[in-house]
């Protein structure tokens, strides 16, 4: 009798943390949905300052790097969804910039939608002349060639 309670309390304790692991990873994604749906709703409408200046000065050259090591200067993936990477952190990139959630909320406050090109790239934009190129160190040995 104790060898079938021990399989059996074995085979819920495996089953136990397949679920914890699955509802993890449904709260993290629909946390993520809800954070791109704030975004969206309450910076729909991007900072046109900023968007004027990247049409009037252009992209820093090791912005364009950054780029190009952060996605290939791709915004969408091969399904065409807006391009989103999940960090050991808990975080999520999002974009071709690869902007960190760390960002949503100055995003949000500068009105930028993260889902569209145009914001994600004000919003690098605007970390690399605010905060310099630190936020993106992790790809570092790429673009500082």
């Amino acid at each position: 009798m104790g060898k079938r309670v021990r399989e059996s309390n074995g085979r819920f304790s495996s089953m136990w943390k397949n679920t914890k692991w699955f509802l993890k990873n449904v709260f993290i994604g629909t946390a993520v949905i809800f954070t791109l749906a704030g975004v969206y709703v309450a910076g729909g409408y991007a900072n046109p300052v900023v968007k004027a200046e990247l049409v009037k000065e252009g992209i820093p050259p090791v912005l364009e790097r950054i780029i190009e090591c952060e996605s290939h200067n791709n915004h969408y993936d091969k399904n065409g969804q807006v391009l989103m990477r999940s960090n050991t952190n808990k975080t999520v990139d999002i974009g071709v910039a690869q902007i960190n959630t760390v960002w949503f909320a100055k995003a949000t406050e500068l009105g930028y939608d993260l889902t569209k090109e145009e914001d994600n790239r004000a919003m690098a934009l605007w970390i690399i002349r605010n905060k310099g190129t630190s936020p993106y160190s992790a790809t570092y040995s790429c673009w500082n060639k």
